[in-house]
């Protein structure tokens, strides 16, 4: 019995009535069901085109976006939420485990490369089948040797596979939302990523600590196998196809991909290593510079480059980039700071439940009033609140103390946690309108900008507040120090009243007071690292006020311009 028979014959009970049901409902994404009108076709090699779709289907690509956004933010999240505790059980050392992410950042920047063009030629759904595929077999593996090789594998399998799904989940959320409404479908897909890092915090340490942090891969395992179910069951609409590589895109990007490799490593590293103590970091940052211009000079001799370093080095671009790198830059507070110095009084992820929770309540309103207050002629505007947000939220948080807890930054990361999803959609739009403004041509361009800035940004972001943090808690601990002699009648007091304390426990003279000293000498450092972090929160709020100021100046500057009737 063919497939129609099926559909049209009557179900004769409970089981046949569900068979029947979900027949049906799988027909709905049948591509001969989908009818276009002439201008609605995909055009851009790669990119579904804008059928006509009823309303479940709409609902079904909206959560298939959902699933495959999570999916796509939980796969890194679900590590760097819990980097701290998987280092110990693991029996690794902190530049060890520090590679995971590192490696993910590298692979998620290198997806915007030759990924690009894979996509155009053998299709989105084709590109992210691939690569969830890799990702399942590569934690599979991982399952069974647990060693940091492959624990490194699957970040590398993981950062191809998010540039693949972050596509998709922009692609199945224009689907979900009319025509007149793509520019908010594109600010909530590109935001739903965003939401992985709070929500990651949520989920039980228990379960995915389970057999040395087994749960926390099998859940990996799970949300793939159910996004490469989602791409396989509900389909976009077809795609045009052409045969776009050239042997040349193999030869440029190996020096770019070399390029983003030694940059890469050695800003995730910096921090961990420290700069000057390993000669490799400093090969690494000068190499990369050669690296980089090799790369540009060979696809500014192309016809249809890759990378249009001429487009990209235009005004608009280089102000887009910057702006891009600090903002990602001045994000990294929140992941690195804040939970940073809850960390530093032994709290874990259990301890700052409800700050997660107000986090990732944030981070969805943040795209929900970008989406709503989306035009053109607002996006500077939008990111500039949203600088402005993380200045005063850095500002407010370096009055932190040591009665500093989780309640206090309730406000404050929440301001954050808003500006990180409020910026980034409008930011992508900003982008796609300089791309459509050169007919679609420059989109590569863009794509390997953007994922630059994001991925990139954020490693500079997090080694910046790290080493700042790192200074600026010697710098403190080396003042204190100075406080802390026994010749200051304060301090042999407090050493005399910790001694007593212990008398009941310690009958030794000499063993009371070594221990009151110790513990004298621990609150030293905790100080200097609260200091330390104050000093960085006040780092950070002033690059958001220098980046959202030059933003105004730039605005400022163009209604001058245009008053006085000169070209922009």
């Amino acid at each position: 019995m063919d497939f129609e028979d099926r559909l049209t014959m009557e179900p004769r009970g409970a089981a046949n009535q569900n068979i029947a049901f979900g027949a049906r409902f799988l027909d709905l994404f049948r591509e001969q069901e989908w009818h276009y009108a002439p201008d609605l076709s995909a055009t851009v090699p790669g990119s579904p085109g804008f059928a006509h779709h009823p309303l479940r289907r709409r609902i079904v690509y909206g959560v298939t976006s959902l699933v495959i956004g999570l999916t796509c933010g939980l796969s890194n999240a679900l590590l760097s939420a819990n980097l701290p505790y998987l280092r110990g059980a693991l029996g690794l050392e902190t530049y060890e485990i520090a590679w995971l992410p590192t490696v993910y950042a590298i692979m998620n920047c290198l997806g915007g490369g030759l990924l690009f063009k894979y996509r155009q030629q053998f299709g989105a759904r084709s590109f992210a089948v691939t690569f969830l595929l890799l990702q399942l077999a590569v934690i599979a593996a991982h399952l069974l040797v647990r060693e940091l090789g492959s624990a490194i594998m699957v970040r590398a399998a993981s950062g191809l596979s998010a540039t693949a799904l972050t596509t998709l989940c922009i692609y199945y959320m224009l689907q979900a939302f009319p025509l007149q409404h793509r520019p908010r479908a594109i600010i909530l897909g590109v935001a739903i990523p965003q939401l992985g890092i709070p929500l990651a915090r949520l989920l039980p340490l228990d379960a995915l600590a389970l057999n040395k942090w087994q749960g926390l891969y099998l859940l990996e395992f799970g949300l793939s196998a159910l996004c490469l179910a989602c791409v396989l069951s509900f389909r976009l609409p077809p795609s045009i196809k052409q045969r776009v590589f050239e042997y040349r895109d193999f030869v440029s990007m190996a020096f770019y991909s070399l390029a983003v490799a030694c940059f890469g490593a050695a800003i995730g590293m910096g921090p961990y290593l420290w700069w000057w103590d390993r000669d490799w970091i400093g090969w690494c940052l000068a190499a990369c510079l050669p690296l980089f211009a090799i790369s540009m000079i060979l696809e500014a001799r192309r016809r249809a480059p890759l990378i249009d370093i001429r487009w990209l080095t235009g005004g608009e671009l280089v102000r887009l980039a910057i702006v891009l790198i600090m903002t990602r830059m001045v994000l990294s507070e929140q992941a690195t700071g804040a939970i940073g110095f809850l960390r530093l009084f032994g709290l874990v992820n259990e301890n700052f439940f409800d700050l997660s929770l107000v986090i990732v309540i944030c981070a969805f309103v943040g795209p929900v009033a970008a989406a709503i207050l989306i035009k053109p002629d607002r996006i500077p505007a939008m990111v500039m609140v949203a600088l402005l947000l993380v200045a005063t939220g850095s500002y407010l948080d370096s009055y932190s103390s040591n009665l500093t807890r989780a309640s206090q930054f309730f406000f404050t990361q929440g301001l954050i946690a808003f500006a990180t999803t409020f910026f980034i959609g409008p930011a992508l739009l900003y982008g796609v309108a300089q791309v459509l403004a050169t007919g679609g041509q420059k989109l590569s361009s863009f794509l390997i900008m953007f994922s630059i800035t994001q991925s990139m940004g954020s490693l500079v972001g997090n080694a910046l507040v790290q080493t700042a943090q790192i200074l600026y808690e010697h710098y403190h601990s080396a003042r204190l120090v100075t406080f802390v002699s026994k010749l200051n009648p304060l301090v042999d007091t407090r050493v005399a009243s910790a001694a007593a304390a212990h008398l009941p426990i310690m009958s030794d003279p000499a063993q009371r007071t070594g221990v009151a000293i110790q513990s004298i000498a621990q609150q030293t450092s905790i100080e200097a690292s609260i200091l330390a972090f104050n000093d960085t929160f006040r780092l950070v709020s002033l690059i958001a006020l220098l980046t959202a100021a030059c933003i105004a100046g730039l605005l400022v500057c163009r209604i001058v311009i245009f008053k006085n009737g000169k070209p922009q």
